[in-house]
């Protein structure tokens, strides 16, 4: 009796044990995802489809489908970030719910060295130029 009584309450905690299972998985795809956006996004910052591509390499079905996962490369404090936002599923991977998940990484573009040359970091001493002893 004592156990039938507890099915119920076994049931639902093992329920709310899945449910934060396909939360932390959809939260590391999204994150993923934007780390992948990010360095296509530092390669091929105007190809949008190719950022997308490369997002979603890092995403398995059912994440990675279209209705599901959005990718965009937005501006912010003078920085480019890549988003990748998921939409959480309810209980089924598949299932789409009223939440999204989002992740996010910074773009770092690569950049030509000006005039072919380059600087020392920041708090570097400048290196002595080498003499030929011709």
């Amino acid at each position: 009796m004592e156990f039938a009584a507890m099915v119920p309450f076994m049931m639902l905690a093992l329920a709310l044990v899945w449910q934060v299972l396909l939360i932390g998985l959809t939260s590391m795809y999204a994150s993923h995802g934007a780390a992948e956006a990010a360095r296509q996004a530092a390669v091929t910052p105007d190809d949008m489809e190719r950022i997308d591509e490369e997002a979603r390499k890092r995403v398995l079905s059912p994440w990675d489908t279209p209705d599901v996962l959005t990718t965009s490369v937005v501006e912010r404090d003078g920085a480019r970030y890549a988003r990748v936002t998921v939409v959480m599923p309810v209980f089924l991977p598949g299932t789409t719910g009223p939440w999204d998940i989002t992740g996010e990484a910074r773009v770092v573009t690569e950049v030509t060295p000006r005039d072919g040359v380059v600087e020392p970091p920041p708090g570097a001493q400048p290196s002595e130029p080498e003499e030929d002893d011709a």
